[in-house]
């Protein structure tokens, strides 16, 4: 079984040959090169197909450009898009997306009062996942001890409810703020 990224590679090749021939008929069509079987049939009075055809060439050429960029961007590794194995039987395999991961993490830092908002990242890793939690908090109170507190609480609710392996969890204070504050800001979703 090959890899994805195999898979994709193979698929980026054929669709760079395919971009070469297109290239090669659009500009024998508008007569730049010269290919003499596909020149002589398009030779004498047959300028207007000649430049249609070198149009239709040119339009599957930005197609297949099109596509090779699709593929490039399909599946890339730490996208919201990319799904962690739960767990795999003889009845199937069971997948959790990461934006479920993220809703895991936003409960927590709601349950905290300390926590005013945050915004989380998942990043998947050969054994299991980290994640990066950047947070405003609500000034006052010991703030290593709630990073430190987010953190087991954290892994503690993904490896318990998914069983997925959390191996680092870093958790920044990017702002604090005044319990009173008027401030604009989001509560954590």
């Amino acid at each position: 079984m090959k890899s994805d990224n195999v898979n994709r590679l193979l698929v980026v090749v054929a669709l760079l040959m395919l971009a070469v021939v297109l290239a090669v008929l659009m500009l024998t069509a508008w007569g730049v090169m010269n290919l003499k079987g596909f020149t002589q049939l398009l030779s004498g009075d047959k300028m207007a197909v000649r430049v249609l055809l070198g149009i239709l060439f040119l339009f599957l050429l930005i197609f297949t450009l099109f596509v090779m960029a699709c593929v490039f961007r399909i599946g890339k590794e730490g996208s919201k898009s990319v799904m962690n194995t739960l767990r795999s039987t003889e009845a199937g395999t069971s997948f959790i997306s990461n934006e479920a991961i993220i809703g895991i993490i936003q409960r927590q830092l709601k349950l905290d009062s300390r926590v005013k908002s945050g915004d989380c990242v998942i990043t998947p890793v050969a054994d299991g996942i980290t994640a990066d939690v950047r947070l405003t908090a609500f000034a006052g109170g010991d703030l290593a001890q709630l990073c430190s507190d987010l953190q087991d609480r954290i892994i503690t609710e993904i490896e318990g409810s998914t069983g997925i392996p959390v191996r680092s969890v870093s958790v920044s204070i990017v702002q604090t703020i005044d319990s009173g504050s008027t401030q604009v800001e989001r509560r954590v979703r």
